[in-house]
């Protein structure tokens, strides 16, 4: 398989021929079927399109990353990290996964897979061929599972209702209720689910060798279809705890945006994370380790409506902050991430008025004396990462006369090229005593 990388906002042209190399081009047909792919993706609730038409022969690619397979060839999204190579930036992207999505994936892993120029995919596949196999070498989650069948002798518990109106004219058979000990549980069925699929997908060699060697160690486990895998009886103990990061990478496989569609007479499959998301997610967790117990960290909440219609009392407008920090229940300080540079030639840095008024409603509704606008740091900004700006909230209410708290917006970055910078990045913005 050819992979052609591009990094995020990176072109692609349309061409006579798959190019991975030098000029990166895509043909026609699978420029038709990347749109496709996109508008499945979108209606499976990615925000957005993959790419866009920058010109009539040019694709552009968006904030999206990972993978989009088409056929026998595969496009690839880098997230754009100043200082980071593509290999670089593939293992700080599974680092924020790991980090948002508790996937307990190894930075020597990362490493050593990286150095092997696998795509984001078949790093992924690999991960979870090699955390499975781990599991299974420990044993396979079994447990007894409750069976309803048509026997020809007596087992467990008759069902005498069942038995009367099934069984009338065939006394020589028994409808029986009764527990089994069976590794043909709703985890390996999700598991089983997921290798089966992965089998389909990797163009990778020793990945597909792994994959069947795990479809066979799953043999007892029955071959449900992902449409009917049961979700809801997903139940974690101590027993089976194990397996939770990786039913969190089966749901990434199977539920989180990522589907088999076919394309014309292209088969297509898409691994893809919208970087806003993620940037926010890692933040908001990363925040949440090291801001612990000072304060309590909520992400996306506490949720508050903005309005309030005088005549019915009917609130609207809900506001929904990113990641808020509480003292004692009550909200101190906000984080709004955005995943955008900065414009350092722009005297307001780039910082966008629509970003500015939900900032001001943030600060008037929840009543925090500081709000920080958190970016990625990139190289043209001078300054090392941190707050950049501080604007003071201008107000002339009666409250700011008679000498209340200012409340100021900070416009701060965070170097995600340094990963293990960030939580001491975060600590030195120092949040609600930032103006004291």
């Amino acid at each position: 398989m050819s992979v052609l990388t591009v990094r995020e906002h990176g072109t692609i042209a349309i061409g006579d021929a798959f190019v991975c190399d030098g000029r990166k081009s895509i043909t026609a047909d699978q420029a038709d079927a990347l749109h496709r792919i996109s508008r499945r993706l979108k209606a499976a609730g990615l925000k957005g399109d993959i790419f866009t038409h920058a010109n009539r022969t040019t694709l552009k690619a968006r904030q999206f990353v990972g993978v989009l397979q088409i056929g026998g060839d595969a496009i690839e999204v880098v997230p754009k990290i100043d200082r980071l190579d593509e290999r670089q930036a593939r293992i700080n992207l599974f680092r924020m996964l790991a980090r948002t999505r508790q996937l307990d994936v190894h930075e020597a892993d990362l490493t050593r897979l990286a150095a092997q120029n696998l795509s984001i995919l078949e790093i992924f596949i690999r991960l979870f061929c090699d955390k499975l196999f781990a599991e299974v070498h420990r044993g396979l989650v079994s447990r007894y599972e409750r069976h309803r069948d048509n026997l020809p002798a007596l087992r467990g518990r008759l069902l005498t209702g069942l038995q009367a109106t099934l069984n009338a004219l065939h006394p020589e058979r028994f409808q029986c209720e009764y527990d089994e000990f069976t590794v043909d549980t709703p985890i390996n069925r999700v598991l089983k689910a997921t290798v089966r699929r992965l089998r389909r997908i990797t163009q990778h060699g020793d990945n597909a060798r792994r994959l069947a060697e795990l479809d066979f160690t799953l043999d007892g486990v029955r071959n449900v279809p992902a449409d009917a895998l049961e979700w809801h009886r997903l139940h974690f103990d101590r027993a089976n705890r194990r397996y939770a990061p990786l039913v969190e990478m089966a749901r990434m496989i199977l539920q989180n945006r990522s589907q088999d569609v076919t394309s014309g007479s292209l088969e297509g499959f898409g691994l893809v994370f919208d970087m806003n998301e993620l940037f926010e997610q890692y933040i908001g967790a990363v925040a949440r380790a090291t801001f612990a117990p000072d304060w309590q960290v909520m992400l996306q909440g506490p949720q508050r409506y903005l309005l309030q219609d005088s005549a019915t009392g009917t609130e609207a407008f809900q506001a929904k902050p990113d990641i808020t920090g509480l003292l004692d229940g009550n909200p101190t300080w906000i984080i709004d991430t955005k995943w955008k540079l900065l414009d350092t030639q722009d005297h307001n840095h780039g910082v966008g008025q629509a970003d500015v008024y939900q900032m001001l409603g943030y600060a008037r509704r929840y009543g925090v004396k500081d709000i920080v606008l958190v970016y990625p740091h990139h190289d043209a900004i001078p300054a090392t990462p941190g707050v950049q700006r501080t604007f003071l909230i201008q107000s002339e209410s009666r409250e700011r006369r008679l000498g209340a708290d200012f409340s100021y917006l900070h416009v701060a970055t965070v170097d995600l090229a340094d990963l293990d910078g960030v939580p001491r990045q975060l600590e030195a913005m120092q949040l609600s005593r930032l103006a004291s």
